[in-house]
């Protein structure tokens, strides 16, 4: 039988299309600040958003009629008629925010206009105004969200960790703050200051403080106009790509906004110059005529719909890749360097003496070689290993088996039931890893004290993130400890651990996602998923010079293993050819 929804239970679905996470309440309540005219907005966090989000701003304010009306389900001073929706240059406009987040949580707003000399304060829950009273309070609005989801149980269940949580906040908080560099911004997390940036003069400052410094040195810019769009921005030089790229947006109009198209039209350009796998940084900003767009397709409006998009994807193409073609090996000029005076720089081809300049030789190591382990026996046989049911033939002759290295690649050897095949560097992977993770298993394994102790500079965010974790991290066996403001100095790394093809920033970086993704409270995993890391950027290579003697260490170690079979990303390390296989090619 159909019926029409009590209002509490539509507008609690409405809240959970608006209202995903915590994060989306600091977006929606930093848009409405910027959308007021505030200069000034401060964000309070407390337990990654769980227990308080508080927003306070020096914007125009609301009457003591709108402080009621604004959690009203779309009221807004945005839009009046339907033609309004295609010329709405503010962030919000639909009426929706405020209702969904008093409809799921605990909320009291302190508001006055410059014009009254009392303010009002609000109190709403569960979408039912609970007080209404004056209070003396100073010009903005002040809005406290307490214990989101409280009424809705499984949709707090489903919160991910606190780190999680507090990543996302963050990343809400700076896209808000990238665009308006007029306005100074602040958030503080648990009564640590987090981020304070200051207004600036341009785009670059704010990317320098939010990405850091040495993001923002190393951005290419790139600029275009057209009738259909305008593009300004900056791009990363394609040495400086990363596996996981965190420093990735697009803006149209100042809005923040997501599109895979748009995106693989900056990826596009840098085919065939960054590796498989590898992304590029980039800050691009779009501006266009609102009414070639729609911004009105999404509840969290990070999607929209342009009219001429296939246009739009050669125009970004074009501009990214000129940008990267005409200025990528070009030295950049950073802002903060004015009044620095010059330093000589080496010249690269040529040294002094007029000689071209021999780059100096990359050493090539096996990272499981051990001279400890090796006899002064001539056998280069294989020993006797077993594998599930079937076990290597045993030669009555020789007591061995035969053994061939083929092209540095596999080891070919022969079992009861045929041909065994071991792909060898994915061998390699299966032992770096259990060597590795062994190393790691007591609660504080062994540092290596660095010679020279190196320092990483970081965006707030991930400072507070290493500060918070410093136990989590010396558990994976590294001394980091914090420098200043947002900078840190590895000063050990592990005993055990080969990180020759690593640098000490991707190191920190590993860390910093891995906390992300898993969260501190599992130890197990977080190591687990930081070895394997290691492991795939362990420079392992195929070596045509491999021996019988090496193939018969790495034999040795990899039935030594827990699990031989497997590397640890789950692809197969051996493999049988059975002997029917070879009857029927020959027959």
């Amino acid at each position: 039988m159909l019926q029409v929804l009590p209002s509490h239970i539509s507008n609690l679905i409405a809240a959970g299309e608006v209202v995903q996470r915590p994060a989306s309440v600091v977006k929606e309540l930093m848009e409405n600040a910027v959308d007021a005219g505030a200069t000034n907005i401060v964000v309070i966090i407390n337990d990654s958003g769980r227990t308080l989000i508080q927003v306070i701003d020096n914007g125009c304010g609301m009457t003591p009629q709108e402080a009621q009306l604004c959690f009203e389900r779309h009221a807004t001073s945005k839009i009046e008629k339907a033609e309004d929706l295609y010329s709405i240059s503010t962030f919000g406009f639909r009426g929706e925010a405020l209702a969904s987040i008093a409809a799921c949580a605990d909320v009291t707003l302190k508001t006055r206009k410059e014009e009254n000399e009392v303010g009002t304060q609000v109190h709403i829950a569960e979408s039912n105004i609970i007080d209404v009273s004056e209070i003396s309070c100073p010009v903005g609005c002040n809005f406290a969200v307490r214990n989101i989801f409280y009424n809705i149980t499984a949709r707090r269940k489903f919160l991910k960790s606190d780190n999680v949580e507090y990543r996302n906040i963050v990343l809400e908080f700076t896209k808000v703050a990238m665009t308006n560099i007029n306005v100074e911004f602040r958030l503080i997390h648990n009564s640590k200051d987090i981020y304070h940036l200051t207004p600036v003069s341009n785009i670059k400052q704010r990317i320098a403080q939010i990405a850091g410094r040495d993001i923002a040195k190393d951005l290419i810019t790139t600029e275009t106009d057209t009738h259909i769009i305008s593009v300004r921005g900056f791009v990363g030089r394609p040495e400086f790509a990363k596996k996981n790229q965190p420093n990735q947006y697009l803006f149209v109009n100042g809005r923040f906004f997501k599109s895979p198209v748009l995106h693989k039209a900056i990826i596009k350009a840098y085919n065939n110059i960054v590796p498989d796998g590898y992304n590029p940084s980039y800050f691009i900003f779009l501006n266009i005529d609102p009414q070639n767009m729609d911004v009105n397709i999404h509840p969290t409006k990070t999607e929209i719909k342009f009219e001429d998009e296939g246009v739009i994807f050669e125009i970004l193409h074009a501009a990214v890749k000129e940008a990267i073609g005409g200025n990528s090996f070009v030295p950049s000029i950073d802002f903060d360097t004015e009044g620095v005076p010059e330093m000589p720089v080496i010249n690269t081809n040529f040294t002094s003496g007029g000689s071209k300049y021999i780059a100096p030789p990359k050493i090539n190591f096996d990272p499981l070689f051990n001279p400890f382990e090796m006899d002064n026996k001539t056998d280069i046989a294989p020993k006797e290993y077993p594998m599930g049911d079937d076990s290597l033939f045993k030669d009555e002759g020789a007591n061995v088996n035969p053994l061939l290295v083929l092209k540095g690649k596999y080891i070919i050897t022969t079992v009861k039931s045929g041909i065994m095949l071991i792909d060898i560097c994915r061998a390699k992977q299966r032992i770096l890893y259990e060597r590795y993770l062994n190393s790691i298993c007591d609660e504080f394994p062994a540092i290596q004290e660095n010679l020279y102790p190196e320092t990483i500079d970081l965006d707030p965010a991930s400072y507070s993130t290493i500060l918070d974790n410093t136990e989590l991290i010396k558990s994976v066996g590294f001394d980091i400890r914090p420098f200043g403001k947002d900078c840190v100095v590895v000063y050990g790394t592990p005993a055990h651990i080969e990180l020759e093809d690593m640098t000490m920033q991707d190191c920190v970086d590993s860390i910093l996602q891995n906390i992300t993704e898993v969260g501190s409270n599992l130890k197990e995993e977080f190591k687990e998923k930081f070895v394997r890391q290691l492991v795939r950027k362990a420079g392992i290579r195929q070596d045509i010079s491999i021996g019988n003697i090496q193939a018969q260490g790495i034999i040795d170690s990899l039935f030594a293993c827990k699990e031989p079979n497997f590397t640890p990303f789950g692809e197969k390390t051996m493999d049988i050819i059975p002997l029917e296989d070879f009857t029927k090619r020959l027959n």
